[in-house]
């Protein structure tokens, strides 16, 4: 019998889910900031900057993802 460990600690499974939620986030604030910016092409000047509520939303993200890989239907439905 194989001696194989490639299944992954509860650790590493809720980095992976936060480290989603974090590029998910961050793909959507800069989505966000191109908006801004090719709205305006015209403009030099500074730019006023889309609220930055990615950490609050990256958590809400990654509570919900580690609710569905638990089995936790009653989170993840929201």
């Amino acid at each position: 019998m194989s001696n194989n460990n490639s299944g992954k600690n509860a650790y590493e499974i809720r980095l992976e889910v936060l480290q989603m939620a974090i590029g998910q986030t961050d793909s959507s604030y800069y989505q966000e900031l191109d908006r801004i910016r090719s709205a305006r092409p015209d403009e030099k000047g500074p730019y006023e900057l889309p609220e930055d509520k990615r950490v609050r939303d990256a958590l809400k993200i990654a509570k919900k993802l580690y609710a569905f890989v638990e089995g936790d239907q009653t989170e993840s439905a929201e």
